[in-house]
C-alpha cells in the first residue's frame, strides 16, 4: 500500500485528540510525567516521534495506582534493559505517555554509526554471558529473587484498624510514641519499593529472550528464503513454560475427580457456586481427598489474574475461584466424553522435533552449524518469554493487589475511604498522602474530624474511569515512520509498516472492513462462528467450535481452548502471547489484525488462514 493513497498521512496529535466529556480531568488522575503536551519544548518533543498505543499489555486504561506496575515501572525498567545495561544496539529505548488511562509508546532509535559499534560490543559480551548462563542465572538467582519479593510483600504488616490507644508496652519499654502509624507508612513505602523491585526483574531475560528468537528467525530466512513465520514458530514451541502450570494442574485436579469417582466428578460439574462446591465436597472421604489436592494446587498455581495482570479490579483465581471451578466442569465433561484436554505436549514436542529435523537435513555441515548455534541460543532462553507472564504479571500482581487492599481496608475502617478497592483510583503518590492523613486523623483522637474529599474523588474518578472504558482511543498518535524497521515493534506489537497504513485507512473509513491481515500465527485454515470477547470474565461463552476473536488472547484462557476452532486478535506479533500461547495449544491463530474486534460481531462466519494472517467475513450476523 502507498500511504500516498491513504486518506490521512499521520495521525493526530496527542492534543488534537478529542475526547469525550466524560473524561475532562483524567489528567489529575496520573503522575505529571505521563501527560502529553505539557511544555512547548516537550509537545515539540513529542510530535517528532511515532507513539503506539500498547495493546499488546493492555487493551482497557489503566486505573492510577496499577499504574505503578505498568507504566511507571516499565519506564525506568523497560527502557534501562535496552539503553544502558545490555546495550541493545538499535533500540535505545521506549518513551511512554499516557491518555485517559491508555498508554502509548514511542521507540527511540539509534541512528549514530559510531554509537552503534560501541553498543554492539556491549550487547554481545553481556548477552552471550546471560545465553550462556540462562538456567542457572534464572533458577540460581531470578525465581528465588522475584519469590523473595513476593514473600517480603506479604509479610508487610497492615492492620486493620488503629487501636483506641497503643498498648502497654508503648510506656513500659520507653518507645516513646506509636510506631504503629510510622509502620504503616513505612510499609506501604516498602511495598511500592518492592513492587517496582519485581518489574527490574521482570524485564532482566525479556528482550535477550525475544532477540535470540529474533536471530534465529533471521538465520531461518537466511538459510530457508521461503519459510514460513509459523514453521519457524513450530521450531520453537512445546515450551515447559510456568505459564502453562496452572492449566496443567486443573487438568491433573480434574484427572483426580473422575479417578475418585463416588460423588465428586457431579459436584465438580454441578452449577452450585464455588463455596457451595467445596463444602459439598468437603462432606465425603472422596470429597476430601479432592479438596486436598485442590488446595495444594492454589498456591501458587491459582495466583492467575482474570485478564492480562495489571488491572486490580479484575481479580484472581486466588480470591475468586469461579474460573478454576468452570474450567474443572469443562475438563471432567471431556474426560468423561473421551475428549482430549487440551496441550499434548508430547505431541507438540514431536511435531517440533520432526520439522527442525527436517529444515535441518536440507543444509551442508557449515549451514547446520550456524543453524544449530541460532537454534541452541533460542531455546536456550526462549522459556523467559512466558515464565515471566507468570511469575510477575499474575503471581506478584495478585500478592500486591492484595496487600494493596489491606491497606485500602484501613483508610475504609478510619472513614476515609468506603471500599478498600478505591485506593485503586489513586496514584501511588496520592495512596501515600491517603494513608498519612488516615494515620493523622487517628493521631487527632475519638470523633476527630474525617475528611469526605477522598470519597468525593473517587466518585468523581470513578466517572472518569467508566468514561474511559467505553472511550476507543486512536492507535497511534503523531507522524508514523515510512517503513517501520524496529524489530521488537514487529515481533512483539505486529506493528510493520502495513499496519500502520491499514490503520490509517481503518481510520478514514476506506474500505468495507470484510477482509482482515495480520501474522500467520499458528497454523491451520478453519471456518466457524465468531465469539467476541471484550471481558476475560466472557471467556466461559466462548461456545464449542467457535472462533475466539480477542484484542488479546490472556494466559487464564488457556483452558477454554481445546472448545475453539481458531483465534483472531487484534494485537501482538509472532512471539507476542497470544501467538506463543495459540500455538502451544495447536489452535490456529491470526495475530495482530488491528481491528478484529470492532470489524467482526458474535455469531459471525469467519473464516482465518493461521498461515498467511488473513481473515475474511463470510457472512455477518443477523
Amino acid at each position: 500500500m502507498n500511504r500516498a493513497n491513504s486518506a490521512r498521512e499521520r495521525f493526530p496529535y496527542a492534543g488534537e485528540v478529542e475526547l469525550p466529556a466524560e473524561l475532562n480531568g483524567w489528567e489529575k488522575m496520573y503522575p505529571e510525567y505521563f501527560c502529553f503536551e505539557l511544555t512547548d519544548d516537550r509537545t515539540d518533543y513529542e510530535r517528532d516521534q511515532f507513539w503506539f498505543w500498547d495493546k499488546k499489555d493492555s487493551t482497557d486504561p489503566i486505573l492510577p495506582w496499577d499504574m505503578t506496575i505498568s507504566a511507571q515501572a516499565w519506564q525506568i525498567a523497560m527502557a534501562q534493559n535496552t539503553s544502558r545495561v545490555f546495550a541493545i544496539p538499535p533500540s535505545m529505548a521506549v518513551d511512554i505517555r499516557v491518555i485517559a488511562g491508555y498508554v502509548y509508546f514511542s521507540g527511540i532509535q539509534v541512528e549514530d554509526e559510531e554509537l552503534l559499534e560501541d553498543r554492539a560490543e556491549i550487547f554481545t559480551e553481556r548477552s552471550e554471558y546471560y545465553y550462556e548462563n540462562y538456567e542457572a542465572l534464572y533458577n540460581g538467582t531470578w525465581l528465588p529473587a522475584v519469590k523473595e519479593i513476593g514473600s517480603k510483600i506479604q509479610s508487610l504488616e497492615v492492620p486493620e484498624e488503629l487501636p483506641e490507644y497503643v498498648p502497654e508496652d508503648v510506656i513500659t519499654e520507653a518507645k516513646g510514641q506509636s510506631t504503629r502509624t510510622l509502620q504503616i507508612l513505612e510499609n506501604y513505602n516498602r511495598l511500592t519499593e518492592l513492587v517496582l523491585e519485581g518489574w527490574q526483574r521482570h524485564f532482566e531475560f525479556l528482550y535477550l529472550a525475544y532477540l535470540a528468537y529474533m536471530q534465529f528467525t533471521e538465520t531461518c530466512r537466511e538459510l530457508f528464503p521461503n519459510i514460513s513465520d509459523d514453521a519457524i514458530g513450530k521450531m520453537v514451541s512445546a515450551v515447559e513454560a510456568d505459564v502453562f502450570r496452572p492449566d496443567q494442574e486443573l487438568d491433573k485436579l480434574a484427572q483426580n475427580a473422575v479417578d475418585l469417582g463416588g460423588d465428586v466428578p457431579e459436584i465438580v460439574k454441578s452449577d452450585a457456586e464455588p463455596d457451595e462446591k467445596i463444602d459439598r465436597l468437603r462432606e465425603s472421604e472422596d470429597g476430601q481427598a479432592f479438596m486436598e489436592l485442590f488446595e495444594d494446587a492454589k498456591d501458587p498455581w491459582f495466583y492467575m489474574t482474570y485478564g492480562d495482570g495489571f488491572h486490580s479490579h479484575k481479580g484472581s483465581w486466588i480470591d475468586d475461584l469461579e474460573a478454576p471451578f468452570n474450567h474443572l466442569k469443562t475438563k471432567v465433561e471431556r474426560l468423561e466424553d473421551g475428549e482430549p484436554l487440551g496441550r499434548d505436549f508430547d505431541k507438540l514436542q514431536a511435531e517440533r522435533d520432526e520439522i527442525v529435523d527436517e529444515y535441518r537435513q536440507y543444509l551442508d555441515s557449515s549451514e547446520q552449524e550456524q543453524f544449530d548455534h541460532a537454534y541452541e541460543t533460542c531455546m536456550s532462553i526462549y522459556e523467559y518469554a512466558e515464565n515471566h507472564q507468570f511469575w510477575i504479571e499474575n503471581w506478584l500482581h495478585t500478592i500486591v493487589f492484595g496487600k494493596m487492599r489491606e491497606f485500602g481496608q484501613l483508610a475504609v475502617n478510619h472513614g476515609l475511604l468506603a471500599d478498600a478497592d478505591d485506593i485503586f483510583l489513586f496514584d501511588r503518590f496520592e495512596v501515600a498522602e491517603l494513608l498519612e492523613e488516615t494515620c493523622n486523623t487517628w493521631a487527632l483522637g475519638r470523633g476527630a474530624f474525617v475528611s469526605e474529599r477522598w470519597q468525593s474523588r473517587v466518585e468523581e474518578r470513578r466517572e472518569i474511569f467508566e468514561g474511559a472504558q467505553d472511550w476507543d482511543p486512536s492507535p497511534a498518535l503523531g507522524n508514523p515512520p515510512e517503513t517501520v524497521t524496529d524489530p521488537l515493534m514487529q515481533m512483539l506489537w505486529g506493528i510493520t509498516t502495513e499496519k500502520v497504513n491499514d490503520w490509517l485507512d481503518v481510520e478514514s473509513d476506506d474500505g468495507d472492513g470484510s477482509e482482515l491481515n495480520g501474522f500467520g500465527s499458528s497454523s491451520g485454515q478453519v471456518e466457524g462462528r465468531a465469539r467476541v470477547v471484550s471481558d476475560a470474565k466472557d471467556i466461559s461463552k466462548l461456545e464449542e467450535d467457535e472462533i475466539l476473536v480477542a484484542s488479546l488472547t490472556d494466559p487464564a484462557w488457556a483452558p477454554v481452548f481445546p472448545r475453539a476452532k481458531g483465534a483472531v486478535t487484534d494485537d501482538g506479533g509472532i512471539t507476542s502471547h497470544a501467538a506463543i500461547v495459540c500455538r502451544e495449544y495447536g489452535l490456529p491463530a491470526v495475530t495482530g489484525t488491528g481491528h478484529a474486534t470492532s470489524a467482526i460481531d458474535t455469531g459471525d462466519l469467519v473464516r482465518l488462514d493461521g498461515e498467511s494472517g488473513e481473515v475474511e467475513i463470510l457472512e455477518k450476523a443477523t
